[in-house]
């Protein structure tokens, strides 16, 4: 799935496809791996699969993510 996701501390919006081809909910915290190495993003909202990708979406924050 493809997704629209605010990441890192400016808030870089990007697309960001999911690995685990998991549909996450508009506002739902994910790890995302970018060109900076691995971020916390927020998903905006679900895109249509393009070939122009800046990251991907490796799964959704868990509680031990943030303690």
């Amino acid at each position: 799935m493809d997704h629209f996701v605010r990441v890192g501390i400016l808030g870089h919006v990007g697309r960001f496809l999911s690995t685990d081809h998991v549909a996450y909910p508009r506002g739902a915290n994910v790890i995302c791996r970018t060109n900076r190495g691995l971020e916390l993003g927020q998903v905006l909202s679900q895109g249509k699969a393009t070939s122009g990708q800046d990251g991907t979406i490796l799964r959704g924050v868990t509680v031990q993510d943030d303690l």
